[in-house]
């Protein structure tokens, strides 16, 4: 071990753990090589992360932290930690919005607007905007202390100036930024950061960095829906005359979905890869035609949004956006690994998606770009098969973790269970049920049943599996497909105190939904995780498209292992982890389906430490019984 000068200034807290090597290895190795970095939520990675760079941008000059996160709302994390190191050593830093959380004046118009709506909002009005104008002539004082996005914001209402370029103007002196995936994958929000901050210059830390496939797609990919054709036909008629032709254009787009989702409810099907040469055929065009005809359809939906900015209304147009996708869609349909896919959504209603496969291809140009990378998060999978989804050649690797061992966790193996196929049978769903009565027989503590899916949720829920919490005195907190953030953190707060009482709970949840990623559960508000399958991508046209491609681009076996395997392994791993935030915590996972003997070596370590195969799924209850309460704490 390489035992070189370790400064720990910055690091705040008392080391446990290796905390130290974690340290030491980031201090070594930044300055040679990116750094990839798996480590359990709870173990202390953002404080260690900040101490490890925050020595190296205190002497140079110019240098800075961007630390990434999935979503707007997680950008307080770091600058929270970065509070605690401020009362050690004097740091600056700020969470960085859009937008659409930073606009005062966009709450003075009718309607709320989204991200793209409030750009455009803020393009028109920035000149006569009073907030920006009082801006341009306030006093900056130095900034000598982290800040969050509320704080910025109150202090902007407070003194009546914009608060978006207020934190843009705070980046100079901010030696820590944290953003969302945005404005490091996003082509068109980037450039915010780069018009301010030197890339080569700045290190890049990627939190929860197992996410970047996804989330790479998920930015770079647009949606239209039937009904955005449908309003456009509707805003054309209203508003504009003499444009029979773009009627017409829209009318055969229209019917283009309107059969394909047809074809789609009669074959009984999720979604259908839909080939731009038969659109091309069903408006009578050619790609010129169509992208001509997209431009000017986005042009009468600009001079829409025109119009209802005047008469202070959310500039929202389907012209418009029915305009941009295509456009958008024409440069990029002729790429290997882009495709137009349709799928079916609910009201009557189908979508049209661009679905960006690239993540590998166009993320490998970025890296290098900065000063540094740490890759960070508790489920990255094996470090060869991470660098090479996400476009990263040289990099150095390892693993930390708590000191846990056999008496923190017990998993069980269910060797007949299994969700594998199209359906979940009746037989099947009532071996669950029973499996999942035994374990709450077993284990009187909150308890959370993790499901593949929804329609393996669906399928416990039609089976009685309510009535089988009820029977055993047990409250139930179930997962909605698309329920609203307000609805999750009741159910998550009420989950939580049901651990303090004496109905304890049982959460029915998704691996892949809010609850199995991001949540914490310390203590005894989580013991026991039954996952019910392996939560794979379910084999519709999208997922096989997304696996031909890989397949192509990685060979036949490996291809598959990074763009189907390897992410369910995640998303169960995620759940897991759940349970142990901390090396006081115990847990009991029950690893509901056969294939988990096959992946068992691409779990987390604390999964594998104490390991048993099940055959009988019945006795799950008194095994999780006899680790749990007769081993002493």
């Amino acid at each position: 071990m390489n035992h070189s000068t370790l400064d720990t200034r910055y690091f705040p807290y008392n080391f446990k753990y290796d905390q130290e090597d974690f340290l030491r290895f980031i201090q070594n190795e930044i300055n040679k090589r990116h750094v990839v970095i798996s480590a359990p939520t709870g173990y202390g990675k953002t404080p260690l992360i900040l101490a490890g760079l925050l020595p190296i941008v205190k002497r140079d000059a110019g240098a800075k932290i961007i630390w990434a996160v999935r979503t707007g709302n997680e950008t307080d994390r770091p600058i929270e930690e970065l509070k605690v190191i401020n009362r050690v050593c004097p740091v600056a830093g700020l969470s960085l919005r859009g937008k659409k959380d930073m606009c005062l004046l966009q709450k003075e118009i009718e309607g709320e607007m989204d991200h793209e709506e409030v750009a455009y909002f803020c393009r028109q009005r920035r000149r006569d905007c009073p907030y920006y104008e009082r801006l341009l002539n306030f006093s900056l004082s130095h900034q000598t202390e982290p800040l969050t996005y509320s704080e910025v914001l109150r202090f902007c209402e407070e003194n009546e100036i914009c608060p978006y370029y207020f934190q843009l103007n705070l980046l100079e002196k901010a030696e820590v930024v944290a953003v969302n995936y945005n404005y490091i994958l996003n082509e068109q929000m980037m450039w915010v950061l780069k018009n301010r901050i030197r890339q080569d210059k700045a290190f890049l830390v990627v939190d929860e960095a197992h996410n970047l496939q996804q989330a790479y797609s998920n930015i770079n990919s647009r949606r239209i829906t039937l009904n955005t054709i449908r309003n456009a036909i509707r805003e054309l008629d209203r508003n504009f005359s003499d444009y029979g032709e773009a009627r017409y254009f829209l009318e055969r787009m229209k019917s283009y979905l309107e059969n394909l989702q047809k074809f789609i409810s009669d074959e009984k099907l999720e979604d259908q890869v839909a080939e731009f040469v038969d659109l091309l055929k069903c408006c009578g065009t050619d790609e010129d035609q169509f992208e001509n005809m997209a431009y000017e359809i986005m042009s009468l939906g600009n001079e829409l949004r025109s119009i209802m900015l005047r008469n202070q209304k959310t500039p929202r147009s389907s012209l418009h956006s029915l305009g941009d996708f295509w456009i958008r869609a024409l440069n990029l349909l002729h790429n290997r690994g882009v495709a137009l896919v349709a799928n079916v959504e609910e009201n009557d209603n189908i979508s049209l998606e661009i679905f960006d496969m690239r993540s590998a291809e166009l993320l490998s140009g970025l890296w290098n770009e900065y000063r540094g990378v740490v890759f960070c998060s508790g489920t990255l999978g094996p470090p060869k098969a991470f660098g090479e989804t996400v476009g990263l050649n040289s990099f150095a690797s390892r693993y930390f973790s708590f000191r846990l061992s056999k008496d923190n966790c017990l998993s069980l193996i269910t060797l007949r269970l299994t969700s594998e196929g199209e359906e979940l049978s009746k037989e099947m769903t009532n071996k669950y049920i029973e499996a999942i009565d035994s374990f709450l027989e077993g284990l009187h503590e909150n308890i959370a049943v993790f499901s593949a899916s929804y329609r393996i949720q669906d399928c416990l829920i039609k089976g009685g599996l309510v009535d089988v919490a009820e029977r055993r005195k047990r409250t139930m907190f179930i997962e909605e497909k698309g329920m609203s953030g307000e609805v999750g953190r009741k159910i998550l707060d009420d989950f939580k105190r049901a651990s303090k009482s004496g109905n304890k709970g049982v959460l029915l949840a998704t691996a892949g939904g809010r609850f199995g990623e991001g949540t914490d559960f310390p203590g005894e508000e989580l013991v026991g995780i039954f996952l019910v399958g392996v939560p794979f991508d379910r084999l519709t046209s999208k997922t096989k498209l997304y696996v031909d491609y890989y397949k192509t681009r990685y060979g036949e076996d490996k291809g598959e292992f990074y763009s189907y395997v390897l992410p369910a392994v995640k998303r169960a791993s995620q759940a897991l982890g759940r349970a142990i935030r901390s090396s006081e915590d115990r847990a009991v996972f029950v690893l509901g389906d056969r294939r988990y003997k096959r992946f068992l070596g691409l779990l987390p370590r604390f999964v594998r430490i104490n390991c048993k195969k099940v055959i009988n799924h019945t006795r799950l209850g008194v095994h999780a019984k006899e680790f749990y309460y007769k081993r002493a704490r």
